[in-house]
């Protein structure tokens, strides 16, 4: 059974919320100063950066979806910021994705570089009432120019039957009457054929990649980067899906971003073309629990800004939009075929002797 947005939202707090301990244990606050006693006091670079949560939808020519991603920075070790990233969709294909990564991003000193790598777990509920499981593995870099990203999935989970078919046909041949003797048979033959096949599921494994640029000039209005990418999954059923990608990221306002991306195989996001608008802004269950405003901050998300870059330390992660699988098609597994016959039997001497044709004279003449 699928679960509900409500138990998204639980899932996606709650995994935050593992956080608090290995806050508490290294000594690090979550903020830089902040609030009322934060008034006066400069803001060390090596201050840790909040967390965010984005809440987003993405929309296709034959899929729609719903979701709830969080960054939540826990240690800040020197210039490198441990997080965990956490995201729970729906969409309408009534698909339920839940994905739990760790992450690393390391700020180059005196640079505007960052470094980054991740590990995910990725559960899938899939439309076909099958759950499969994989793992996630991916690297970044982040600059003030270009970006690059490449990201891997390694399924878990073996095929899983999606469904089963069953045919049946049959075809009946009639033979005679042939005399025997004393007797005439008739042979009615009927022929039965019962096939089985089954559809199979099962999860890609493969990956995808990505670089692109800040466009130069728009940036001064709107942080706006165009991206080129290709992928490769691994198809156990028919050809493999492999091909060029393409994405526009824009970002409104700092925290109202859009993205319009092309693949070059509809099949695995539900067309070519998608799009997707989020909002995303900080978070501290750290202050929820102080009795703080969680959200604080938040308007920043909302006035038109260059963001500092080393606000993109707690970006949401950047993966497919869907774990992916397919389906196998209609698979024979059992072709069984049955022959009824039935003779029927007449006695020659009870078969009546043909009626003579009328008798006609001759005509006159």
């Amino acid at each position: 059974m699928h679960k509900p947005l409500a138990t998204t939202i639980a899932l996606t707090l709650g995994f935050i919320a593992l956080a608090i301990p290995g806050a508490t244990s290294a000594g690090q606050p979550l903020y830089g100063p902040t609030g009322q006693e934060g008034k006066g006091k400069t803001i060390s670079p090596l201050d840790p950066v909040p967390g965010t949560i984005t809440l987003g939808g993405e929309f296709s020519n034959h899929l729609q979806g719903i979701y709830l991603d969080s960054v939540t920075p826990f240690w800040h070790p020197g210039d490198a910021t441990i997080f965990l990233s956490t995201r729970s969709k729906y969409d309408d294909s009534h698909q339920y994705d839940t994905n739990y990564g760790l992450g690393l991003r390391y700020l180059v000193p005196g640079r505007d570089v960052i470094l980054g790598v991740n590990a995910f777990y990725d559960s899938l509920d899939s439309q076909f009432d099958n759950q499969f499981h994989s793992a996630g593995f991916g690297a970044e870099i982040l600059t003030r120019w270009v970006d690059a990203r490449f990201n891997y999935y390694l399924p878990a989970s073996d095929d899983i039957l999606a469904g089963t078919t069953r045919r049946r046909s049959s075809s009946t041949t009639v033979t005679g009457p042939v005399q025997n003797g004393s007797v005439l048979q008739t042979t009615t033959t009927t022929r039965t054929r019962k096939q089985t096949f089954r559809n199979y599921e099962a999860f890609l494994e493969g990956w995808n990649a990505e670089a692109g640029f800040l466009i130069p000039g728009l940036d001064r209005y709107m942080e706006t980067r165009v991206f080129g990418g290709y992928y490769h999954y691994n198809n156990p059923f028919k050809s493999d899906y492999e091909g060029f990608k393409a994405r526009l990221e824009a970002h409104f306002l700092p925290g109202v971003i859009g993205n319009v991306e092309w693949w070059n195989d509809s099949h695995l996001n539900g067309g070519h073309w998608t799009t997707d608008v989020h909002v995303s802004v900080p978070f501290s269950i750290f202050n929820l629990a102080k009795g703080r405003n969680p959200f604080e901050g938040a308007s920043e998300s909302f006035r038109p800004r260059q963001r500092e870059f080393r606000e993109r330390l707690s970006d949401m992660v950047v993966r497919s939009h869907r774990v992916k699988t397919v389906k196998s098609g209609d698979i024979e597994t059992s072709d069984k075929t049955s022959t009824q016959t039935r003779t029927t039997t007449t006695n020659v001497s009870t078969v009546a002797p043909p009626t003579p044709p009328p008798f006609t004279p001759p005509p006159i003449g």
